[in-house]
């Protein structure tokens, strides 16, 4: 039953590559790191991000940096997809 149901991962602990890619490599199929997201928040918030930067930009940046970690950690395992990898 395991192949037919996805597992959702909803945690404060992933905030580098590695913790994504170990927790995908378990079988997750999405992970919400709300802490991570909601220091962005606090960031904006008390003005700690750089000028100019809002916090959809910074959130932005930080999905992108996780997609190219990932994307790194799989081309030197020699793995093209994600599914390979899971």
């Amino acid at each position: 039953s395991r192949t037919q149901v996805a597992l959702i991962v909803e945690s404060g602990e992933p905030r580098e590559v590695m913790h994504f890619a170990l927790l995908i490599g378990y079988g997750a199929s999405a992970i919400n790191p709300y802490l991570a997201i909601e220091t962005f928040e606090d960031l904006h918030r008390t003005g700690q991000l750089p000028d100019g930067l809002s916090f959809e930009a910074a959130l932005k940046n930080f999905k992108k940096a996780i997609n190219k970690g990932l994307l790194k950690v799989f081309s030197k395992m020699g793995i093209s997809t994600l599914q390979s990898y899971r």
